[in-house]
C-alpha cells in the first residue's frame, strides 16, 4: 500500500458508494466544474482537491486495481466502489492517524498554493544571489508573471538587506510556530539559494525517508498549513501575506458560475439568466449549488424554507443518504432542486457529517 492508495481508500470511504471511482479521480485533478467541486464539499474530500493536477487516468486505475486485489474495495457494475471491513480498518490504523494531511484544504488553498510557492522560490533565490552581488543564474520559476511579481516587490523593497532579514525573520517564526504539528525541511530542502540548488521531491523524499507519493501531499500540507496562518495572522507576517495574496476573490468558483453570480446579485431570477445567458436552467441551478458551497454568505431562503431544509436534514440522517432519490422518495413534494439545496448547505455548514 502506497500513500496514494491509503488516500483514494479514504475518499471512498467518503463516497460511500454514492458516486463512481472517477469521481474521486477528478476531485484529485483538481477538475473545475460544479460537480466535482460540490462532491468535494459534500463528501468533505476538500483537502485532496488539486492535490494531483497531472493525475493520469491509467495510474489511478492502476491504484484501484491494488484496492480491489488486497480485498479493500469492491468496484460494482455502476462504477461506486463499496469499502470492505478490512479497507475501513486499514485506513483508520494506518491513515488517520498522524500520517493524515490535516492541514490540507485543496479547494480553498488549491491555485494560491501554486502561486505562493512560485513567488517564495523565486523571491528566495533572488534575494540570496543578490546579497553576494551574483547575476547569473537560471531562475527557479520561468513563468512571467511570477518573474515580474517578483521584480514588483523588489522595486517596492529596494533595500535587498532589510527585506532578505524580514523574510527569514518572517519564515522562521512561521516555520517555528507551524513545527510541532508539521515538518519544516519539507519545505525548505525544496528552496534555492547562492550555489545551493533546491531538492527535488524526490531528493527530499529520500532523505526524510518518506515515499514520493507521500512526499507531495505532504508538502501540500505544510504549504497548506502556511498559508492557514498566514489568514490567520496577516500582521503578524506582513511580506508573506503579500506573496500569497490573490488578486482575483472568486478564484475558487468556475468562470460560468461567477458570471452567473454577477447576474444573480443584480437581481435576476434563475430563469432570467437561464434566458440572458442561453443556457440551460439546470446549467444555472448547478451554479447556484456552487455557489452556495463556496460563498458563506449566500443565503438559501429563496430556494427552500428553514422548515423543509429541516426535514430534508432528517431525511438525510434517517437514511443516512445523500443521493437525491431516496430523499424525494420520502418528500415528493420538493423538487429536485431544492433538495440539492439542501444537501449543499449542510455540507456547506457540517450539518450532515458521515466523515469516518
Amino acid at each position: 500500500m502506497t500513500y496514494l492508495n491509503y488516500v483514494i481508500l479514504y475518499c471512498f470511504m467518503q463516497l460511500n458508494g454514492e458516486r463512481s471511482i472517477y469521481s474521486v479521480f477528478h476531485i484529485l485533478k483538481g477538475k473545475k466544474s460544479s460537480q466535482s467541486i460540490q462532491d468535494a464539499h459534500i463528501f468533505y474530500l476538500q483537502p485532496f482537491f488539486l492535490s494531483l493536477p497531472k493525475l493520469k487516468r491509467a495510474y489511478f486505475n492502476q491504484k484501484v486495481k491494488e484496492l480491489e486485489k488486497l480485498g479493500y474495495v469492491i468496484v460494482d457494475e455502476s462504477g461506486k466502489a463499496i469499502v470492505t471491513t478490512g479497507g475501513t480498518d486499514s485506513v483508520k490504523k494506518d491513515f488517520q492517524g498522524d500520517s493524515f494531511p490535516s492541514n490540507m484544504n485543496g479547494l480553498v488553498y488549491g491555485d494560491q498554493t501554486f502561486l505562493f510557492w512560485k513567488r517564495l522560490s523565486l523571491l528566495v533565490q533572488v534575494l540570496s544571489n543578490g546579497k553576494q552581488q551574483e547575476t547569473l543564474y537560471f531562475p527557479v520559476q520561468r513563468n512571467k508573471n511570477i518573474q515580474e511579481w517578483v521584480k514588483s516587490c523588489l522595486r517596492a523593497n529596494p533595500n535587498v538587506e532589510k527585506l532578505s532579514s524580514d523574510l527569514y525573520k518572517e519564515m522562521y517564526s512561521l516555520l517555528t510556530s507551524l513545527s510541532q504539528t508539521l515538518n519544516p525541511d519539507i519545505l525548505v530542502f525544496r528552496l534555492t539559494g547562492y550555489k545551493d540548488y533546491g531538492w527535488t521531491e524526490l531528493q527530499v523524499a529520500e532523505k526524510l525517508n518518506m515515499h514520493e507519493e507521500e512526499f507531495r501531499f505532504q508538502f501540500l500540507n505544510v504549504i497548506h498549513g502556511i498559508l492557514s496562518e498566514l489568514e490567520r495572522e496577516p500582521s503578524t507576517y506582513p511580506l508573506l501575506y503579500s506573496i500569497c495574496l490573490k488578486s482575483d476573490q472568486l478564484q475558487n468558483l468556475t468562470i460560468s458560475t461567477s458570471k452567473t453570480y454577477e447576474f444573480y446579485q443584480r437581481g435576476h431570477s434563475i430563469e432570467e439568466i437561464a434566458r440572458i445567458r442561453d443556457l440551460k436552467i439546470n446549467t444555472i441551478e448547478d451554479h447556484v449549488i456552487e455557489l452556495i458551497l463556496t460563498q458563506k454568505e449566500f443565503a438559501i431562503d429563496p430556494f427552500i424554507s428553514r422548515v423543509e431544509y429541516e426535514n430534508v436534514l432528517s431525511v438525510m440522517k434517517d437514511a443516512q443518504t445523500k443521493r437525491l432519490k431516496p430523499i424525494k422518495e420520502k418528500l415528493p413534494h420538493l423538487s429536485y432542486f431544492q433538495i440539492r439545496v439542501a444537501i449543499a448547505k449542510a455540507g456547506e455548514n457540517r450539518e450532515f457529517a458521515t466523515r469516518a
